[in-house]
This record gives structure tokens, C-alpha cells and sequence, in this order.
């Protein structure tokens, strides 16, 4: 009987070997051509897909869409060999010889002033931009942080207020008509501040209650925040926001470039970078 079996188990053994295994077909379609202006040394693709980088010979490089529309075009290395681009697309790295070259590719927002409350040097080179939420928390430990920035660059600074306010705050929207109310009465920055600290205790009563601590005229007030003139403001902020890529608050631009290092040494490198910037573009 074990005999038997074990016949049996490998003529099964056998059979499942002869089974031909199931195969995958491999679909391969030419989709698009690329014509380029000179050879191509070297492509790289963002982690998304969303960005396709092309170097050249003469170290020009040609950035796609995923549809293949040219968007920008720039020189890097003229003895430029190969190229790798960082995750996010915001950083190339570029091989010539025995060096590799890294390249920060940013891209400017243009975030007009309009009548946004703004607080510094009108002249200053760098613009720091927030498009913030007041019943947003992060955006409350946010406020320090901007203020130190500004006292530590005088003259070199501006700071400019957009509202963003996130549907998941029902206050949100209120306190930022508030605040523009506030601003027409002269008194928007000091509105803010007050508004950031009671960033978690909103309603209508405490937004009036604040006005009120403020010396402002109630009924402009009411009126003004009510009003479809301020209400359109607040779209029209949230437009850009959305423009620029903004989804979540806080969200800070320097000079149209969105900020990723939020550590003070590392905003403070990057206004410095971009003060220099301006002084050599002012020669």
C-alpha cells in the first residue's frame, strides 16, 4: 500500500511539472515621440510620473508634462553627462567627469499682493506669503515662528496674509471675514493675533467679543463681515491657494517658491539666498 501511494504521488508529481505554466502577455505601443532639438544624453521622471526631465548634449535640459508638453527649458552643466531627478522633481543630479552637480529646480508661484494685509518693508526683496486658516492649530504655533522671522530681517522681509479656510472648520470662514472686517478699520493684525490665540474657542459671540476688545465700530463691523465685497476676497485668496497647489494649511511661499524647511536656520538660508538673488538681478 505505501508502495502504491507513493507511486501515486509522484506520477502527480510529474503531472503538475508537465501542466504548461500560464504566461503573461506583454503589451508594448509606441504612444508618443519627443522631437528634440539636439541628442538626448539622459531622461528621469519624477516619482509621480508628472514631470519627465530630458538632458541634452550642451547640458540644456527640457522639462515635459506627462503628456509630453514642453514646459520649461534650462541649462545646467555644458560637459553634463547623466542625470537623476529627486523624487519630488525638485532637485537634479547631474554627472560630469568625476563630479556630481546638484541643481534646485523650484517652481515660482505668482502670488499677487492685491489688498492682502501685509506687514514689513513694502521694498523688501523676499516675500514671505502664509495662506492660513484661524481655526487651524498648526497654523496658531505658526505665528511665533513668522514674527521671529520678520524681527530678525528688517528690511530684507515682508509677510503677506492670504486666507485659506479648510471646510472642516465651521469657524474658519467667519473669523477670516473677522479679521478683513477688522482690516478695514485699520486693526487686521491685531484682530489675527487675538484671533490665533482663541484659535480653538470660535463662535460668533467670542469673533464680536474680540472686535469689541479691539475699540471697533460694531456696526461697520457686522456689516462688513456680512458683506459680499469681503466674501469674495476670500474666494478669491482661496483661488490662488488652490492655483499655487495649496491643499492644506499652513502653507508658506517665499518669494513663490513654496517652503518645505520650516527650521529657522533653514528659512533664514533661504532669505538670505534669495535677498542676494535680488541684489545681483538689481546690477
Amino acid at each position: 500500500m505505501k508502495t502504491y501511494w507513493s507511486v501515486l504521488g509522484l506520477a502527480l508529481w510529474f503531472s503538475l511539472l508537465a501542466v504548461e505554466p500560464g504566461m503573461a502577455a506583454v503589451q508594448v505601443e509606441g504612444v508618443q515621440t519627443l522631437r528634440l532639438p539636439k541628442a538626448p544624453l539622459d531622461v528621469s521622471m519624477t516619482a509621480d510620473g508628472a514631470k519627465v526631465f530630458v538632458l541634452l548634449k550642451g547640458g540644456e535640459v527640457q522639462l515635459y508634462s506627462a503628456a509630453g508638453e514642453l514646459l520649461e527649458s534650462f541649462s545646467v552643466s555644458g560637459d553634463a553627462e547623466r542625470m537623476a531627478v529627486s523624487a519630488d522633481g525638485e532637485r537634479l543630479f547631474v554627472s560630469a567627469g568625476q563630479e556630481v552637480r546638484v541643481f534646485e529646480v523650484a517652481t515660482l508661484n505668482v502670488l499677487p499682493i492685491l489688498n492682502s494685509p501685509a506687514k514689513g518693508d513694502g521694498n523688501a526683496p523676499v516675500t514671505i506669503t502664509v495662506f492660513s486658516d484661524f481655526q487651524c492649530p498648526y497654523c496658531s504655533r505658526l505665528v511665533a515662528f513668522v514674527d521671529e522671522v520678520l524681527a530678525k530681517n528688517p528690511g530684507k522681509v515682508r509677510v503677506v496674509f492670504k486666507q485659506f479656510p479648510l471646510r472642516m472648520h465651521n469657524f474658519a470662514l467667519p473669523a477670516a471675514l473677522a479679521s478683513l472686517a477688522a482690516r478695514e478699520q485699520g486693526k487686521f493684525w491685531e484682530m489675527h493675533d487675538r484671533l490665533f490665540a482663541n484659535f480653538n474657542q470660535l463662535s460668533d459671540e467670542k469673533l464680536r467679543a474680540l472686535a469689541q476688545e479691539l475699540g471697533l465700530d460694531m456696526a461697520r463691523f457686522d456689516r462688513d463681515r456680512n458683506g459680499q465685497q469681503l466674501r469674495d476676497e476670500v474666494v478669491r485668496d482661496q483661488g490662488l491657494g488652490q492655483q499655487a497647489g495649496v491643499q492644506g494649511t499652513p502653507t508658506v511661499f517665499i518669494n513663490g517658491k513654496l517652503l518645505r524647511e520650516r527650521s529657522l536656520p533653514g528659512v533664514q538660508a533661504l532669505i538670505d539666498r534669495e535677498a542676494a538673488r535680488a541684489r545681483k538681478g538689481a546690477k
